[in-house]
């Protein structure tokens, strides 16, 4: 589904103006999204480096339609409402908030169990890593303007049947087949097979039972 809305978007674009062209930008493109995303006026950068929006808090995707045509910018800007509230800095269990709008991807979970391809998790992230094998949402979970946001009704955003709460022995015992299978089309195959199996053995280390060692 990434892009799906962009891409329409695009078609429209073409036929109304045939000269055009573009390309479309959804999570994985090498775009500080949530930057530009301030500067167009979408919401303003949270303590912990999030966009949050007044409708949605902090629940949502950023997408980006690069076009070949001038466009008439808007350029007010949201002001920042996080106020003195400090609630994503103190929950985050590894301090990788080190300041506001601060964050050393160094001791990031997230950072850590998705984006990282070291062979290991490093000792000071996987004492910390509380039951989470795939990413962390704690500094999310916490802040107050998510807990006034409507739940979705995009059936996709859903949760898969069996991924919640995986067990880490059938993490292990994915092949390269079964794992391409069981997350075709999730965002969960952007940390790639070594990378769950390795998250999987670090939540082993930390006697995390299986069936608590993903949310």
């Amino acid at each position: 589904m990434r892009g799906d809305k962009l891409r329409e978007l695009l078609s429209w674009i073409k036929e109304q103006w045939p000269e055009a062209d573009g390309k479309v930008c959804v999570d994985i493109q090498p775009i500080m999204d949530k930057a530009w995303a301030v500067r167009a006026g979408l919401g303003w950068m949270g303590k912990h480096t999030n966009l949050i929006t007044d409708e949605y808090g902090s629940w949502v995707f950023i997408g980006e339609l690069l076009l070949n045509l001038e466009l008439e910018y808007e350029d007010e800007q949201v002001a920042d409402r996080c106020g003195s509230c400090t609630l994503c800095i103190d929950a985050c269990p590894t301090s990788a908030i080190v300041e506001p709008y601060v964050v050393n991807s160094n001791l990031c979970i997230s950072h850590a169990t998705i984006e990282s391809r070291a062979p290991q998790i490093t000792e000071e992230v996987a004492t910390k890593l509380e039951g989470w094998l795939y990413g962390c949402d704690i500094c999310q979970d916490v802040c107050p303007w998510n807990h006034m946001t409507p739940a979705t009704d995009e059936s996709r955003f859903a949760p898969r049947n069996g991924n919640i709460n995986a067990s880490l022995s059938e993490i292990w015992e994915l092949t390269p087949e079964t794992y391409a299978a069981r997350f075709r089309h999730s965002a969960m195959k952007r940390a790639k097979l070594s990378g769950l199996q390795r998250n999987a053995r670090a939540l082993v280390r930390r006697t995390v039972a299986p069936s608590d060692a993903s949310r």
